[in-house]
């Protein structure tokens, strides 16, 4: 078998998200058929990381085998020419058999966009999570973001799905950004749970918005003296964006 990566950019807006669901229409679904086609049997097509419904993806990045060798570009503009609107490969390579888009992820990187204004420019609505101005104080927000970093207990932060080994994660990198009315949240970590970093974002508005102190963002983390109720609102899917995932070794 020959085994390849790919970079796969989309629009969440035209899916309902990654992952394979009976009847819908997914990412994951749409690149297993354009590539199965090529590749003369269905081909499985692994993730780096499942995006909910909405959920962008500037990099996402995905694994498959092939039956015979290809020239990575030309790898690239066969299976585009068999993906529907709103999803393409960007960059290919191959890689060695062991390589997992997921398995083999050293860390990821999500970024959220948030439009804080009066009005909408109306070709990034849906693309940024548009909310009108109140009293935001982002840099607050952006001192409590920082109460995030390392390795905590997220149990607070994420939707519980039932299949979860451990609600432990451990963020690398977070900066929340005031270029309003564009403010933006960056943010690294070696994993993250279901809805963590919208949950996130609704805590991070409470700080902005006064309701809690930034220290007291860390006292979520305490699972033992707080639950999921005590904390902010899950933010749209519209304005979040997997940016980036980093391996070890270099794939392009």
């Amino acid at each position: 078998m020959n085994r390849y990566a790919a970079e796969v950019s989309y629009d969440g807006g035209k899916f309902f998200g990654w992952q394979i669901q009976p009847g819908l229409s997914t990412v994951q679904r749409s690149l297993e058929e354009a590539v199965s086609k090529i590749n003369g049997r269905h081909t499985p097509v692994a993730g780096a990381g499942r995006t909910d419904a909405g959920v962008h993806a500037r990099a996402q990045v995905c694994s498959f085998d092939m039956e015979r060798p290809w020239e990575p570009r030309r790898l690239l503009l066969a299976v585009n020419a068999h993906l529907p609107e709103g999803v393409s490969l960007m960059r290919a390579a191959a890689v060695p058999g062991d390589f997992h888009a997921r398995f083999s992820a050293r860390e990821r990187e999500y970024r959220y966009f948030i439009w804080n204004a009066s009005a909408i420019y109306p070709h990034i609505k849906g693309k940024a999570c548009w909310i009108k101005p109140q009293r935001y104080d982002w840099a607050r927000a952006a001192e409590a973001a920082k109460e995030l970093l390392g390795r905590h207990d997220f149990k607070n932060f994420c939707r519980l799905e039932g299949g979860e080994h451990s609600t432990v994660r451990e963020i690398t990198q977070i900066r929340l950004i005031d270029r309003r009315p564009l403010v933006i949240l960056r943010i690294k970590g070696n994993g993250f749970l279901h809805n963590m970093v919208r949950i996130i974002l609704g805590n991070l508005e409470m700080a902005a918005l006064g309701q809690i102190t930034p220290r007291q963002i860390k006292e979520l983390l305490d699972t033992r003296g707080s639950t999921r109720s005590d904390g902010g609102r899950t933010f749209p899917a519209c304005g979040l964006y997997l940016w980036q995932i980093s391996y070890d070794e270099k794939l392009w």
